[in-house]
């Protein structure tokens, strides 16, 4: 048993947690990193310089700001980058290849390496933190370490030790003064060719993908033609609206609708595919679940990748979705825009897999992978983006959902589409399972050698 002792004082103040398990984590960082000891330094002494992002103005064109989204365990993302100016502030961080990117204001907290095929200029949020190492670390091992599940706990207790609030998040004075174990150069080298090798298959991966989803967006293009949308000023007739919504982005998304039902390729979702009943029949409450949320998607890859098993009784009532591999998620519900397809990878666990209510399941009769990238087609957006409702929060009804137009091409089209990006999911997949081996030698090295 462990006992541990709060002041009366601390426990009076507002914003004082109370659970044994806070303090616990709290006694035991404190040890780890006020203590003397060989086998680990501290990150500030491993590195010449460390920066933290700058908040800047956004904008259509400028430098590429990469934020918490574009930032994976050990890897970059430069899909859906946005912009900022950078004459809006006196001075602004700049990236560099090599620079490792630690993320100090998220959960899990996570760290990756600039490739050289980064956008150059190139900058970050302002929960980002630039670390630039010495030539006794390389930056491959020092993302593993930081990106690792071992070290994801000391990370947790040091984020809250003195601002126990909701949001865990690191100064930069508690990430200069983080213990990093500093092996022998053999071992940082060892992890420094798995890094690349997963960086390669990751790009490899994200080649591929992007070429396919061209090629089905080029072919839909070339099917639907031209299609006007009234930007500025249009009539409808009164009786043609329906449901009583009389707003302006319905009625142009009605006048879409007919649009697009006069090309050969669009057709209503319904006659694609049904809905997935929704019912927990043979799961118990204390049962283990695949639980999916927003979150665990990729929207670059259509894959769950962070989806963990969790206890049944500790998700919320709208974690209650069953879903099967070969669904595919669409988010109708809030301001996302994933888009997932579940793949073979799933079924891994042997686990019923749940999703959130902020997407609707649909199981489509062929090509599903296909169809995952046809939904985010931009006219397919643009429909949901039009008859979504709610003041709020946004969603889109069951009966609109129905009468969403999806493209729809010929058979041998589809099947040759969705074959290949069987093909890239898969690869995709190999590219994860090179990177938990990366981590699994920092694990590995943490586990035997420094927490031991």
């Amino acid at each position: 048993m462990r006992v541990t002792t709060v002041q009366r004082i601390q426990v009076g103040n507002r914003n004082k947690r109370l659970d044994p398990p806070f303090y616990f984590g709290r006694i035991d960082i404190s040890e780890l990193v006020e203590r003397e000891d060989a086998r680990h330094v501290l990150l500030g002494d491993l590195l010449a310089e460390l920066h933290e992002g700058t908040r800047l103005p956004l904008k259509d064109n400028g430098v590429p700001l990469l934020r918490l989204s574009n930032l994976q365990p050990c890897e970059v993302d430069f899909q859906d980058l946005r912009y900022v100016d950078p004459e809006a502030a006196g001075s602004w961080t700049s990236v560099h290849e090599g620079d490792v990117l630690f993320t100090r204001s998220a959960d899990p907290f996570r760290a990756a390496v600039v490739p050289p095929d980064a956008p150059m200029p190139l900058t970050v949020s302002p929960e980002i933190t630039i670390l630039r190492p010495r030539p006794g670390v390389l930056p491959e091992y020092l993302a593993a370490v930081l990106s690792s599940t071992r070290f994801a706990g000391v990370l947790q207790d040091l984020a809250y030790r003195r601002s126990p609030g909701a949001l865990p998040r690191l100064r930069l004075a508690d990430v200069a003064c983080l213990p990093i174990p500093l092996p022998r150069r053999s071992i940082q080298e060892k992890i420094r060719r798995a890094y690349i090798h997963a960086a390669a298959l990751t790009r490899q991966a994200r080649e591929e993908m992007v070429q396919i989803i061209r090629a089905i967006y080029a072919e839909i293009d070339t099917r639907i033609g031209r299609i006007e949308i009234p930007e500025h000023q249009f009539s409808i007739q009164s009786s043609k609206l329906e449901g009583g919504r009389w707003d302006v982005a319905y009625s142009k998304g009605r006048i879409l609708r007919e649009s697009l039902l006069n090309t050969e390729i669009m057709r209503p979702l319904l006659q694609l595919a049904r809905p997935v009943p929704s019912t927990l029949k043979g799961i118990d409450e204390n049962d283990l679940v695949i639980a999916v949320q927003a979150d665990a998607i990729n929207e670059t890859t259509f894959l769950v990748e962070g989806a963990e098993p969790r206890r049944l009784s500790d998700l919320s009532s709208r974690m209650r979705q069953p879903l099967a591999v070969g669904d595919v998620l669409l988010c109708t519900t809030g301001s996302g825009n994933q888009i997932a397809y579940l793949d073979e990878a799933l079924e891994e666990a042997e686990l019923p897999i749940l999703g959130s209510a902020t997407f609707t399941a649909l199981r489509f009769n062929e090509t599903p992978r296909y169809f995952a990238i046809a939904l985010s087609h931009p006219m397919v957006r643009h429909q949901l983006k039009l008859v979504s409702s709610g003041s709020v929060q946004r969603f889109v009804n069951k009966r609109d959902l129905d009468e969403l137009l999806v493209p729809c091409l010929s058979t041998v089209w589809r099947e040759d589409f969705d074959s290949r990006a069987s093909r890239a999911f898969e690869r995709r997949r190999e590219a994860l399972t090179a990177r938990t081996k990366v981590l699994a030698v920092a694990e590995s090295f943490i586990a035997e050698d420094w927490m031991s």
